[in-house]
């Protein structure tokens, strides 16, 4: 095993059986209901069953059924009912298992999940026997409900091993130097004396193949019942198949970051990798909470060269806020496209989201942008010539701009605005420290 690979290990605190061989996976054949999965249970309205146990009941608006009675039926088999007509069973889609999971917080659903998963451009290839290769490590801060979780750990899927069964253990880190609201503290780790480690077969198997992962999604987010209801969620999905694949972690994301610099600086990867005492280690990151703009020069440092920043946000103005911190930094970002998601909108809707210089008694849909690099499309330029609607423009600044000032306006590239779900914006890390954004 490469010394890269072992660095790795330590910075994950696991290190594997030496010779262990898994005799033992989840099982993946998803024709068949096994006990503990979760099933759709399809009527009028479709709901969702707790997890399947024997001896126990569903109730239902037909009454009562077994457990046992779907333990074992193959998918959209029927079962019988106490009254009326059988019921028929089915595994859960993900689309079904994010609408129909309890929450604390809003999910992003999965239209909006696929479109900011396809974003990213993930390509992962499952590596031949003995293959090492390079960790894609993608950063998630707002874990929130798990759906945007559960997308991004099924993209990256085909790059691990099938994992054996976990743990009951929980595998949320809370972060050092996070405050624990007064309301939080019952969902808060209690913290005992430590006991004598006892040798767990289970757990050293599952630490062993989280020690040869070839792709990971580190999920931060500040509140401890946020993220248990998450890895609970996740779990839960056809037989946590997925969960393997996430690293759970309460607190602030600059806590986070700060602790991995400072935990990869120990290992001794600087020595192995040359360069910066921390080289850049994540290939994607993806803001979702509050202040994100905020973040950003946090979590840009520790972002590969050609690696994509997603920021999502409920306002195109807060889309404006990011960019003004770039530019106001001079950070290493070039702004890729701004999207608009919600009910209605295929595909997300692009914007336009740039500093512009007013001219002399111009409207503002001919205002120039002087970072533009190259000419706009016919198209583009036929769109901006006749589009001077105020309704469709949205500017950050509360004053007039004079002449040769530089703005930032917002609008919708083509159509008419739509009510979005929120808008989500695109910018790849580049090797120049100060680019012309």
């Amino acid at each position: 095993m490469s010394r890269l690979r072992q660095a790795l290990q330590r910075v994950f605190g696991v290190t594997p059986t030496p010779g262990a061989l898994r005799s033992r996976t989840i099982d993946t054949n998803f024709s068949i209901i096994k006990e503990g999965d979760r099933v759709i249970i399809h009527g009028k309205q479709p709901s969702l069953s707790k997890a399947l146990k024997r001896g126990e009941k569903l109730q239902t608006a037909r009454g009562a059924v077994d457990h046992e009675s779907i333990i074992g039926k193959r998918v959209w088999d029927t079962v019988q009912a106490r009254k009326g007509p059988n019921i028929r069973v089915s595994l859960p889609t993900l689309e079904e298992y994010v609408a129909l999971t309890p929450r604390l917080v809003t999910p992003i659903y999965p239209q909006d999940a696929n479109l900011i998963a396809s974003l990213l451009d993930i390509h992962v290839n499952t590596p031949a026997a003995g293959e090492v290769q390079p960790t894609l490590e993608i950063l998630e801060s707002g874990t929130g409900h798990g759906s945007l979780t559960l997308h991004l750990a099924r993209a990256i899927h085909a790059a691990n091993t099938t994992p054996p069964p976990r743990p009951p253990r929980s595998q949320i880190n809370y972060l050092e130097g996070r405050v624990i609201r007064p309301s939080e503290k019952d969902t808060e780790q209690t913290k005992e004396k430590p006991a004598e480690p006892v040798a767990d077969p289970a757990q050293e198997e599952w630490d062993a193949w989280r020690a040869q992962r070839n792709a990971v999604i580190h999920t931060v987010d500040v509140s401890p019942k946020f993220a248990a209801l998450a890895e609970k969620n996740i779990r839960g999905f056809r037989r946590g198949i997925y969960a393997g694949n996430v690293d759970f972690y309460v607190g602030p994301v600059e806590h986070w970051i700060a602790k991995q610099k400072q935990q990869r600086k120990k290992t001794g990867l600087a020595a192995l990798t040359g360069g910066n005492p921390v080289d850049p280690f994540l290939s994607h990151v993806i803001l979702d909470m509050p202040s994100s703009n905020l973040r950003i020069p946090h979590v840009t440092p520790m972002l590969k060269r050609d690696g994509l920043l997603v920021v999502f946000m409920p306002s195109i103005t807060q889309i404006g806020e990011c960019l003004q911190l770039i530019r106001d930094q001079r950070l290493p970002l070039v702004q890729e496209k701004v999207l608009e998601l919600g009910s209605g909108i295929s595909g997300g809707r692009t914007w336009d989201v740039r500093f512009a210089t007013k001219k002399s008694g111009a409207d503002p849909s001919s205002w120039t942008a002087p970072s533009d690099a190259e000419a706009a499309s016919p198209a583009e330029a036929d769109e901006q010539s006749t589009t001077s609607d105020a309704a469709s423009e949205v500017s950050t600044t509360e004053e007039p701009a004079k002449e040769g000032e530089s703005v930032l306006v917002c609008r919708p590239k083509v159509g008419v605005r739509i009510q979005g779900g929120g808008f989500v914006a695109v910018w790849r890390r580049i090797e120049e420290r100060y680019p012309n954004v």
